[in-house]
């Protein structure tokens, strides 16, 4: 009799679901989610054009090879960011996704039509948008970071890696300066209302303050996507310069000049 009343009083009944696992999947949890990755990826599109115009510091674009350098420092951190920053990437594409197809599916029949006039080209390019940046971020990191260039084992006056002149000779291909621009646009089309959707999504955007933070999210897609874009013009154009060749010097030479 006693064992059955402990045995009974240990039962609590069915299992309740987590409360945060719950918001999380709900539409607003997938929406905050959206809005908080968002955020992250808009933070490493700033700081990745900040340590891409230190193409412009110094002569033959030294001050990106300084950058690189730091950057590849420590590796073991080097590439836990990169690591997060995928995972980050991922979280924002499945769940937008998901978001999409959940909106499509409890779309009224009989609203259809008017639906799709008025979210065709926010929904649609903002899927397009993302996916064409997504395939332009993998051949991205593939040619430079991954050490695919065919110019990547150039060096410098100091024996650095000569980030530089990869740069600027990979740009003089008009097939990649041409891909690069046109995922710019995108990119800007999808910043811009990126920007937007999280002040949205975090409800800090009212009546009066919505014009503006859309004017604003506006321009510095534009000032995002014209910096970016002045690499690949500055190198067609010849006004980024590359070290020349006898100029250049082995890391082992430097390392043995030092000792």
């Amino acid at each position: 009799m006693c064992v059955l009343m402990s045995v009974a009083s240990v039962y609590t009944g069915p299992r309740q679901p987590n409360p945060l696992l719950v918001f999380l999947m709900s539409s607003i949890g997938k929406k905050w989610i959206v809005g908080i990755s968002g955020g992250v990826l808009i933070l490493f599109v700033l700081a990745h054009l900040a340590g891409n115009l230190t193409i412009y510091v110094g002569p033959f674009g030294e001050g990106i090879n300084v950058y690189a350098q730091a950057l590849h420092a420590n590796p073991v951190l080097l590439w836990i960011a990169r690591g997060g920053l995928l995972l980050v990437f991922a979280v924002h594409i499945a769940t937008t996704m998901s978001l999409i197809i959940e909106n499509r599916r409890a779309r009224p029949q009989r609203y259809a039509v008017k639906t799709r006039v008025q979210s065709t080209v926010a929904v649609r390019t903002m899927a397009l948008s993302g996916l064409v940046v997504l395939s332009f971020l993998i051949f991205h990191v593939l040619q430079f970071a991954a050490g695919m260039s065919p110019h990547s084992h150039l060096y410098d006056l100091e024996g650095r890696h000569d980030v530089a002149a990869m740069i600027i000779l990979s740009f003089h291909n008009p097939l990649v300066s041409g891909f690069y621009l046109l995922s710019l646009v995108l990119l800007g089309m999808h910043l811009s209302h990126g920007i937007s959707s999280v002040f949205q999504t975090f409800g800090l955007n009212g009546r009066k303050s919505s014009g503006l933070i859309k004017l604003g999210g506006l321009l510095v897609a534009w000032a995002l996507m014209i910096g970016f874009a002045s690499i690949p013009v500055a190198s067609l154009t010849g006004f980024l310069k590359i070290l020349p060749d006898d100029r250049r010097v082995a890391p082992e030479l430097t390392a043995s000049s030092n000792s």
